[in-house]
């Protein structure tokens, strides 16, 4: 479906990843990706607020959280800093319609791990969280 192939998951390690997107059709075509690739734990969130008290109440760390910039309540800049501020050195995927070089420029204040600019293609996303979740190993 949508030319997403599945991939094997690393033995014997399970991914949770945390997705702050307000928009649904963003929240279904991530969580799409997530399934394809077998990441299963996986907790979905609709703003920035929200994301903060799922990573302050998380009894296991998030391995990766992919956040859409513009949203209700909080922003995924004002997660971004938050988690910056605490100490919380969590992989972060930014997803932005704004203009890519301000945007990156400001994240990176931030230390933000990787861009992606919508729209964007399910290949794309799979190969961006493939290079984020790797690179914790």
């Amino acid at each position: 479906m949508l030319g997403v192939k599945k991939t094997k998951r690393v033995q014997g390690k399970r991914w949770r990843v945390l997705v702050a997107e307000d928009d649904p059709a963003g929240r279904n075509l991530i969580k799409l990706v997530l399934t394809k690739m077998r990441i299963e734990d996986v907790v979905i969130v609709n703003d920035g607020l929200a994301a903060w008290q799922e990573i302050e109440k998380a009894e296991t760390s998030f391995d990766l959280v992919i956040s859409d910039w513009n949203m209700p309540m909080a922003t995924g800049l004002e997660l971004l800093e938050q988690m910056r501020e605490e100490d919380i050195k969590i992989p972060f995927l930014m997803i932005t319609g704004r203009g890519l070089m301000e945007s990156a420029v400001e994240a990176k204040m931030y230390d933000v791990t990787a861009f992606m600019p919508k729209p964007y293609s399910p290949q794309h996303l799979m190969q961006k969280i493939n290079v984020l979740l790797n690179s914790k190993l």
